[in-house]
This record gives C-alpha cells, sequence and structure tokens, in this order.
C-alpha cells in the first residue's frame, strides 16, 4: 500500500515539473550561419505555457532580471566574455558552432568550466542529437524542458530510463528478503512510466492507467524470468536478478517511450520503401549552399537593439 501512494505521489510531481516555468536564453552572433540559427528557432518552439524562449544580441551584456535555467550562445566570432560570464553567476551556457575550432578559448575556473558545454555538428541531424543531449544532462527541470521541447525528449527518457534501471539493478542485487525485490522494482518502474508520460506532454487519463498495469505486468514477467535464470544457474543469483533488473527496466522503457513517440506521430511505422524516383534527396548539411529565400529573412528577431 505504502508502494501504491508512493508511485500516485509521484505521478503528482512529474505531472507538475511537466508545467514548471522554464526559461531558455538565446544568443546570437551577428556572423552565426543562418541555418543553425534557423534550425534554433525552429526547435525552440515552446508547446506548453511555461516554456519561455529569450532572443538576444550577443553583443548585448547578461542582464539580471532572471537568470535563465538554460543559456544557448551561437557563435561566429568571439562570445567568450559573455559566456564566462554566464558560467561564473552558475547559469549552464552552450557554445553552439559549427565546428570545433570555432568554439572561443575560454579561461574559466573548474566550477564554472563545467557549466560550459559546446556541441559543434555541421548538419541538422547532429545538431539536435548533441544539443538534445547536453540539454537533458544538465538541466535541473528535465520534465518541464522535454514536455516544451519535442527535440529534447528523447535525450530526457534516456537519461531517466538509465537512473532507473541502475537502481532497480542495485535493487536486485542486494535484495535480503526473498521477494522484497518486485515490489519495489514494479513501482520504480511505474513512477518511471509517469515521468516518461510528463515528459511527452501527456495528460492524466485512463491510457496513462493501462500503461501503469502494463509495467505491471512486465514487471511480474521479468520476475519469472529472474527466477528461472536464478534456479539454472545457482550461486549468482544476485548478479542475474541485478541484470534482468536494469535490462527488464530499459526494454520497458524503450517500449514505453515507441508508444508515446508513435502517439504524437514523432516516429511512424514505417510503409513500402519508395520507387528511386520518389525518393526525398538527402538533406545537405549547414556548409552546403542553399538557394536565396524569395520572401523577407524569417530569422531570429533580436530582443533589446533598435532596428534589429
Amino acid at each position: 500500500m505504502g508502494r501504491v501512494l508512493e508511485v500516485l505521489s509521484s505521478g503528482r510531481g512529474s505531472f507538475a515539473a511537466r508545467d514548471e516555468r522554464v526559461v531558455v536564453r538565446v544568443h546570437v552572433d551577428p556572423a552565426c550561419p543562418r541555418e543553425v540559427a534557423l534550425f534554433v528557432k525552429g526547435a525552440l518552439a515552446a508547446e506548453r505555457p511555461g516554456g519561455v524562449v529569450e532572443v538576444r544580441d550577443m553583443r548585448l551584456p547578461a542582464r539580471g532580471e532572471e537568470d535563465p535555467d538554460l543559456v544557448l550562445a551561437l557563435v561566429g566570432e568571439g562570445g567568450a566574455e559573455l559566456v564566462g560570464s554566464y558560467a561564473r553567476s552558475g547559469v549552464p551556457v552552450c557554445v553552439v558552432v559549427e565546428g570545433a575550432l570555432d568554439a572561443p578559448r575560454l579561461e574559466l575556473p573548474e566550477q564554472a568550466a563545467a557549466l560550459v558545454g559546446v556541441v559543434a555538428a555541421s548538419s541538422e541531424e547532429a545538431l539536435s542529437e548533441k544539443l538534445a543531449a547536453w540539454m537533458a544532462g544538465i538541466a535541473e527541470k528535465r520534465l518541464a524542458l522535454a514536455a516544451n521541447f519535442p527535440f529534447c525528449r528523447r535525450a530526457v527518457t534516456d537519461a531517466l530510463v538509465s537512473r532507473c534501471a541502475v537502481e532497480n539493478a542495485a535493487v536486485g542485487a542486494v535484495s535480503l528478503v526473498p521477494g522484497s525485490d518486485l515490489p519495489i522494482m514494479c513501482a520504480n518502474q511505474a513512477m518511471l512510466a509517469l515521468d516518461i508520460a510528463a515528459a511527452y506532454g501527456c495528460d492524466v487519463s485512463l491510457e496513462r492507467a493501462a500503461e501503469l498495469a502494463g509495467v505491471l505486468g512486465a514487471g511480474l514477467a521479468w520476475r519469472a524470468l529472474a527466477r528461472t535464470l536464478v534456479g539454472l544457474v545457482p550461486g549468482i543469483g544476485g548478479l542475474l536478478k541485478a541484470g534482468v533488473g536494469y535490462g527488464g527496466t530499459v526494454a520497458t522503457g524503450r517500449a514505453l517511450r515507441l508508444r508515446l513517440e508513435l502517439e504524437d506521430g514523432t516516429v511512424e511505422i514505417p510503409g513500402p520503401e519508395p520507387r528511386p524516383a520518389e525518393t526525398a534527396p538527402a538533406r545537405a548539411s549547414f556548409s552546403a549552399p542553399r538557394p536565396e529565400p524569395s520572401r523577407p529573412d524569417d530569422g531570429y528577431v533580436t530582443v533589446g537593439e533598435a532596428g534589429a
């Protein structure tokens, strides 16, 4: 009963964390590649009211009205002073560049340097993966970040699954009372399911109850597998239960993630292969030449500078 109450309390906390205010500030260098700026602009379109994106010129100093949760610095030339200012004040900041050699040289104390990340990518796919991994790894408000910005959801979910899998592996390895590990592991996986649903911006519904029932059934199945393996290979029961606890949690988490990706259209069920004439051309890298748009520039609008 205590585990049930723990799961319910965790679920309320997860859905509350999903709607927290998360502020991402983007500083754009005028010399930043336009394609990089446009990609970040499209990726940071918040889907919930709590997501706030502030865009500023790289030449403007960091202001102290409200400390953002994360800062992205889209640099072209320079930017070291601004990045260092944020890092020294305790704000995580990511330098986004097209090539690693374009990143500014920083001289920061160890504590501040740990808050600075560098994402260098020459294509949209690589930039999306690397930027999402950095944001998911350093942000405190992970659920709000994922619920607002879809490109971060897989990275946040993978981090949640890995943490839960390690916890369940430890529970399986050190369990002293036979059967005591099952309710703990099932509760951890149920809380993981609620965290993943919140990360994908889902609301409380009957579907969540069905998912929890499925997680419980999977937990019983993994438990039965662990008992069978322990009977077949005696003497290493703790290691076997730890392995099953870890692998079962990873499999359950990935299955939940795939279900939600199919639900919101992030992943499509593959159909027949298109004929050669219908195959779309490969996506070009940032450095490849692109035709000029026929409409006015729709890049970033700089906040705080007249005439921008």
